[in-house]
């Protein structure tokens, strides 16, 4: 993953493009986990009021349009290739070496201002203060929680971690805070920065609650720009994306596709089985990608599982499967050459266990196309987020991967 720190380049960009940020009010949401349900059920409600709403979303399940959403409607494939090219351009001229979720950033203004947006959730990257979206000038600001991910950029501590993305705090710009986060440190920033501070102290077993009263408490404040029936709320509250704890029947088996892929995430994850499938026995099937904390990760599954099946896909972010198992105990798990083959060998078990994929966003595509949930996949997007962009855009041929 090639990250690069600081908002110079993201800045230099919409600066060129006369700043499409700022043509449209936008909600900023930045946290942990549950960020990406929180700016679903935001865009949701607000499409169901009639405002025309954008949604930028990072990464994605199946295709990388899922990213850029107007009344979820993702980009059109014309379209984006549209701005690819004409991005790309522009990039190459000013020999900009921008990363590939500055690209993909500045396609998402650039989108939202051409199709007049009303409003755009946007959702951070990682972290906050130095995330590329964090040039907008927002009506509301959110985080969501606050968990360890990405320490070796985000700090070591929870409270470094909520610095880090407590910078999405604007001055004088209400700030909507969920239940899982260090309150007192971002109490602290919102305060220096005269920002209104409201906090979501309700914890559910179900996150998807916690997710629904964060959501909720922003969109009251965006009530006196843009009203919203309680219906419109209510209605909105309920839309989630697809693998947030996703159940769905296959061959007369239950399976729960949930894209937890950080202790955080597996904790909670696991809170909601027990609650929801108590005493009953719990089969995972997981990959991780290399940057995550699989040790932790690890010991969580394996407190919880009956059986572990550790399985691969074709994205390069994995970890390999002979990596990733050397943080397992011997004789806890088996191995899989590919989901499908780890599906079909969970089914065929003689046993009642519900059968739980996660640990990676990288996985779910595979998965949902195994179960027979069919999506349009992405073929091939030319893009080299690892090296700055010297030379014509036809010499540059790379599969996009997220910048997460």
């Amino acid at each position: 993953m090639y990250v690069n720190p600081g908002l110079d380049t993201i800045k230099r960009l919409v600066q060129l493009y006369n700043h499409p940020e700022l043509s449209y009010p936008t909600v900023h949401v930045a946290g942990t986990n549950g960020k990406g349900s929180v700016c679903t059920k935001m865009a949701r409600a607000l499409t169901l009021g009639g405002y025309r709403t954008g949604l930028y979303t990072s990464p994605h399940i199946s295709a990388f349009a899922e990213r850029i959403q107007i009344d979820g409607i993702p980009i059109a494939p014309f379209v984006l290739r549209r701005y690819q090219e004409e991005v790309q351009t522009i990039l190459t001229f000013h020999r900009i070496p921008a990363t590939f979720f500055e690209w993909a950033t500045l396609v998402a203004f650039l989108y939202f201002r051409e199709q007049n947006v009303d409003i755009a959730i946007i959702e951070t990257g990682l972290g906050g203060r130095f995330d590329a979206t964090n040039i907008v000038q927002p009506e509301v600001s959110i985080i969501t929680s606050i968990g360890f991910d990405h320490v070796e950029i985000l700090g070591n501590t929870l409270e470094e971690i909520a610095r880090e993305k407590g910078g999405i705090i604007k001055d004088r710009t209400p700030v909507v805070v969920g239940p899982d986060a260090p309150t007192d440190t971002l109490f602290e920033i919102a305060k220096n920065k005269r920002a209104p501070f409201y906090q979501n102290t309700i914890r559910h077993l179900d996150y998807d609650k916690e997710n629904q009263d964060t959501a909720q408490a922003a969109l009251r404040l965006l009530q006196g720009r843009f009203p919203l029936s309680d219906i419109e709320i209510e209605q909105g509250l309920q839309a989630r994306p697809p693998c947030r704890f996703e159940p769905t029947l296959y061959r007369g088996k239950e399976v729960i596709l949930d894209v937890a892929h950080n202790p955080h995430g597996i904790q909670r994850l696991i809170e909601r089985l027990r609650d929801r499938y108590p005493n009953q026995p719990y089969h995972f099937i997981t990959a991780f990608s290399a940057s995550k904390d699989i040790a932790e990760c690890a010991k969580l599954l394996e407190q919880a599982a009956t059986r572990i099946t550790l399985t691969k896909a074709n994205h390069p972010r994995l970890a390999n499967t002979d990596a990733i198992a050397r943080f397992f105990s011997h004789g806890s798990h088996n191995i899989t050459a590919s989901v499908q083959e780890a599906i079909d060998g969970a089914i065929d078990y003689r046993d009642n266990a519900i059968i739980v994929i996660t640990g990676s966003f990288f996985i779910m595509a595979d998965a949902r196309e195994a179960l027979g949930i069919t999506v349009p996949r992405d073929s091939h997007i030319w893009y080299n987020p690892f090296k700055p962009f010297i030379g014509a855009p036809s010499d540059l041929k790379c599969r996009a991967s997220s910048s997460k």
